[in-house]
């Protein structure tokens, strides 16, 4: 499906006179910029999910985004790596830039930019496969057959995502066999087996219980020395434990984007503190 830019806006209805500006304080990262949105909109058919949005995503950190449900979290998270091109109708305008190059546009190689970036969903989705052939299984697909380069691969990867030592003696099980906690932890090694530059997580933790939680959080903390990291997550509580900055959105709009410890104790925008004090939402 060819995504559709766009120049025309729908007319905010009389319910959006209200919003407050953006707040943009944000840490900033002595690496830079990774990715650069700026006045990023988005439409499914006629109906407008993302206004105006623009923000800097630090590199070598960590960005949750948060806000209430059909706020335009997983919306906005999902076009950094193109996955709403699956969605029929889908328009959108402005820029979105992956260390400075464009992620829209005719010219850009979709496959390519996803390779870029790795995936982790809500619910982990482990293939019906072996450990070590879902590790392995974007590298294949890449072309890679040398056996050798394919085991050392899987070894680092499992490693990175803090499961090596639970399952080296189990590559050649199912992964459908691992426990909840150990199968996202898996979704993490193949997702970071290509080396992408960044880790989308949307809500990864909300189908584990706590114990599994408190492991995908320590492990978030890991990996963002290697990775930027950014993730939409409903528990405030874990925005504030594993987070750099955090958006907060509501309605489609960015509302307030800051320093989490600011966003959290200090908010600027009014609609931030009614949500973050569990006034709404």
């Amino acid at each position: 499906m060819a995504i559709a830019a766009r120049k025309d806006e729908l007319r905010p209805g009389a319910a959006d006179a209200h919003y407050d500006p953006t707040v943009y304080h944000p840490v900033t990262s002595p690496q830079g910029t990774e990715i650069s949105i700026r006045d990023f909109k988005l439409w499914y058919g006629s109906a407008q999910a993302l206004y105006g949005v623009s923000m800097e995503i630090q590199k070598g950190m960590v960005t949750s985004l948060i806000g209430p449900s059909g706020c335009g979290k997983s919306t906005l998270l999902r076009s950094l790596n193109r996955m709403n091109d699956l969605i029929d109708n889908l328009t959108v305008s402005g820029d979105v830039r992956l260390s400075g190059q464009p992620i829209f546009g005719p010219q850009v190689d979709v496959i390519a930019l996803r390779k870029r970036m790795g995936m982790v969903f809500q619910k982990p989705n482990p293939f019906p496969m072996t450990i070590a052939e879902n590790v392995t299984y974007p590298l294949k697909v890449d072309g890679v057959t040398n056996k050798k380069l394919l085991a050392e691969a899987c070894e680092s990867a499992l490693k990175g995502a803090a499961l090596w030592e639970e399952v080296k003696d189990r590559l050649q099980e199912s992964a459908l066999g691992l426990s909840g906690g150990q199968q996202q932890r898996l979704c993490i090694a193949r997702a970071i087996a290509g080396n992408p530059e960044v880790l989308l997580m949307d809500e990864p933790c909300s189908a584990l219980d706590p114990i599994a939680t408190m492991r995908i959080e320590q492990l978030i903390e890991e990996l963002k020395s290697s990775y930027t990291i950014v993730i939409v997550t409903h528990n405030m509580q874990q925005a504030a434990r594993v987070s750099d900055n955090t958006a907060f959105m509501y309605l489609g709009r960015l509302i307030e984007y800051g320093e989490t410890k600011n966003v959290f104790t200090r908010p600027t925008s009014k609609r931030t503190e009614e949500y973050v004090t569990g006034r709404f939402g």
